[in-house]
């Protein structure tokens, strides 16, 4: 039985306001969503589009199979 091999894409999401002053005067983001399983923890912050979860569980229910 083969084995693929994954790749690990580095993706940098960038906010829409301008000020980052403001987020921190506020305390630290909570997560929106949390994906954890045995050997990963994959958290998602306000602003995520849905599409963007959607896309990382089938991601993950694709590689799992």
């Amino acid at each position: 039985m083969a084995v693929e091999k994954l790749n690990i894409v580095p993706v940098k999401l960038e906010s829409d306001s301008d000020s980052t002053s403001t987020s921190t005067s506020r305390g630290p983001l909570r997560p929106v969503c949390v994906i954890q399983a045995t050997d990963l923890k994959i958290s998602f912050y306000p602003g995520v589009k849905p599409h963007i979860i959607q896309t990382v569980i089938k991601e993950l229910n694709r590689s799992d199979s």
